[in-house]
């Protein structure tokens, strides 16, 4: 996975939990999706689906999010919360 591709996975995910976010949330995540903060971006986001309980995470998304944890030295927090998030049926 590229930076690119990792740029794109945590642009997609803080878009999939829109709804979930709330304001200061969302304004944390775009700030740190546009100075290059992925992984922090993507935590803001996970938080929000495990404590709404959704929108479930699509199995496409999860795949994706599975493999920057796989490639990439993640937080531990990314990894429980990735564990946690709730998932399409």
């Amino acid at each position: 996975m590229s930076s690119s591709e990792l740029s794109d996975v945590a642009w997609d995910l803080v878009e999939h939990c829109r709804a979930a976010l709330s304001i200061p949330e969302l304004n944390t995540a775009f700030v740190r999706l546009g100075v290059g903060d992925y992984s922090e971006a993507m935590v803001v986001a996970l938080k929000s689906l495990t404590r709404s309980a959704g929108p479930p995470l699509t199995d496409q998304l999860l795949a994706r999010l599975t493999s920057v944890a796989q490639t990439y030295h993640v937080e531990r927090e990314f990894s429980e919360l990735l564990a946690a998030a709730p998932r399409s049926v």
